[in-house]
């Protein structure tokens, strides 16, 4: 019933239509955030420097957080790329990635701010396709899709269609109108909606949740104003399953900050059903045979019906073994990282977050 629920929403999301007519160029200011991303920036600057948007009509800036490798460098390098680009450095008293954003868009000359991660690939129409969605003045913040890279790797598919399950409820929360989630990898709202409600002040203590916190102050003093743009954003895969474990404590952690009654009861919801499906997995030998195999490919099918249509639109392959394995580990990645992200500390870009 909720993925049935689900697909409502993914279908109203992406159906959506702004029929309203280009009737400007907004100033746009794109805020990368960056910290020991040497060997992601180039990629970067190459997709922000083939943007089809005129020159004169935005800006990138490069905010530094303390890194420990040459990535200031790096980006320095690629100014020739970047004609205009600007670069910046937090001083001592400022860390982390709220601290990095705020920062930025404190100096953004753009009406509208977009923002998205150092490792990450860009079409050329991205901001584009951002400009299209602000021409609604009711729209203050739109909400880009992620796929992670489907490279050859079994880790990498794998994590490429569990991470799909999330931006396809992302996606359906937002055309149901309760917008649950986001990511700062393809993110853009007004510059002054920003200001109207305080940047992250409430929450700047919590480490991770820069995108999820901003958006839910912006849809509690701002109702049916966040808006799916239809762009996708690529980014890199985890390269071991301890990065992948900490990545995603990381983005949990944020959880006991949530005051969103109905983000935490589907949480809670889909924490309890995995706990049902591991139940099932371990006592399946008591079923008879026919029994157990009904319930197995009843799981399994609406999860296909649901997920089908999501990667046929971020153009992420369907393999099979990738989701058969997801039946198994995703249970038990789900209920490990639930119940441990909120109390254990975690390790992100060679920084201890307690």
């Amino acid at each position: 019933m909720l993925l049935i629920v689900l697909r409502i929403g993914w279908s109203k999301a992406i159906s959506q239509k702004d029929n309203k007519p280009i009737k400007k160029n907004y100033f746009i200011s794109v805020v990368v955030p960056i910290r020991n991303e040497r060997r992601n920036i180039d990629s970067l600057m190459i997709g922000l420097a083939n943007q089809n948007y005129p020159i004169s009509d935005f800006e990138v800036i490069v905010v530094d957080d303390h890194s420990t490798d040459d990535s200031f460098k790096v980006v320095s390098e690629n100014r020739m790329h970047v004609q205009n680009l600007i670069i910046t450095s937090l001083d001592k008293s400022n860390v982390g990635k709220k601290a990095a954003l705020t920062h930025g868009i404190s100096i953004a000359k753009g009406e509208i701010i977009a923002t998205t991660d150092a490792d990450c690939l860009l079409t050329s129409g991205w901001l584009t396709t951002i400009n299209s969605a602000f021409q609604n003045d009711q729209i203050k913040m739109g909400e880009g899709m992620v796929a992670i890279a489907d490279k050859d790797k079994f880790f990498s598919q794998w994590q490429a269609m569990e991470f799909a399950s999330v931006m396809a409820t992302t996606v359906a929360s937002i055309g149901l109108n309760n917008a649950i989630m986001c990511n700062g990898a393809n993110l853009s709202f007004r510059k002054q909606t920003f200001v109207d409600v305080n940047g992250y002040d409430g929450n700047i203590h919590i480490a991770s949740g820069d995108d999820e916190f901003l958006m839910r102050k912006i849809q509690k003093k701002f109702p049916r104003s966040i808006q799916i743009v239809n762009s996708i954003v690529v980014t890199q895969s985890q390269v071991s399953l301890k990065d992948f474990l900490s990545q995603r404590i990381r983005w949990a952690s944020k959880w006991k900050g949530n005051p969103s009654i109905w983000a935490r009861l589907l949480a809670v919801f889909i924490l309890l059903m995995q706990a049902v499906w591991i139940f099932f997995l371990g006592t399946f030998y008591r079923f008879d045979t026919k029994t157990a195999s009904v319930i197995f490919l009843l799981k399994i099918t609406a999860d296909i019906l649901f997920l089908l249509p999501v990667f046929r639109f971020m153009k992420i392959k369907f393999r099979f073994l990738p989701f058969l394995g997801l039946q198994f580990f995703y249970p038990f990645y789900v209920i490990f990282v639930g119940l441990l992200a909120p109390w254990i500390s975690y390790q992100w870009k060679d920084r201890k977050i307690l």
